[in-house]
């Protein structure tokens, strides 16, 4: 395999120089090597600052993201334990606050949600999730 020689090209024309023509020939900026070599530096500085405030939202973007799945972990095993507590009552005790079996995931997940059992003024107790059962009873 043969190599090619390494080509000088001194005159470039306009069709293969970047625009504006032969930027070595036509100085149009005038800046000296020091100010070209501050302005290079800025851009760099520009460009890492840049790069470290995106990184520093992304961790903080993680962070939030890490302690809400803990959060939520820590909820689930609250409902969960609320559950395990009231599946160990037996069923009349379950019936003393207005629940049976069937009712316990459902109540406890959506007292969980902000919604209040309701509660009988006349006779104080709560009301079950399921009002089908109480009908039949």
């Amino acid at each position: 395999m043969m190599t090619q020689p390494i080509q000088m090209f001194e005159n470039l024309t306009s069709e293969t120089s970047p625009a504006g023509g032969n930027v070595a020939k036509t100085n149009k900026t005038n800046l000296s090597f020091e100010e070209r070599r501050m302005l290079e530096l800025r851009a760099r500085y520009a460009r890492a600052e840049m790069l470290a405030d995106g990184l520093a939202d992304g961790l903080v973007w993680l962070g939030r993201q890490f302690k809400r799945l803990i959060a939520a972990i820590k909820a689930d095993f609250k409902l969960r334990a609320a559950e395990t507590q009231l599946f160990r009552m037996s069923d009349r005790e379950l019936a003393d606050i207005g629940l049976c079996r069937a009712d316990i995931h459902f109540a406890v997940r959506e007292t969980a949600q902000g919604v209040m059992p309701e509660i009988d003024h006349v006779t104080h107790s709560a009301l079950p999730a399921n009002e089908n059962l109480r009908r039949v009873a």
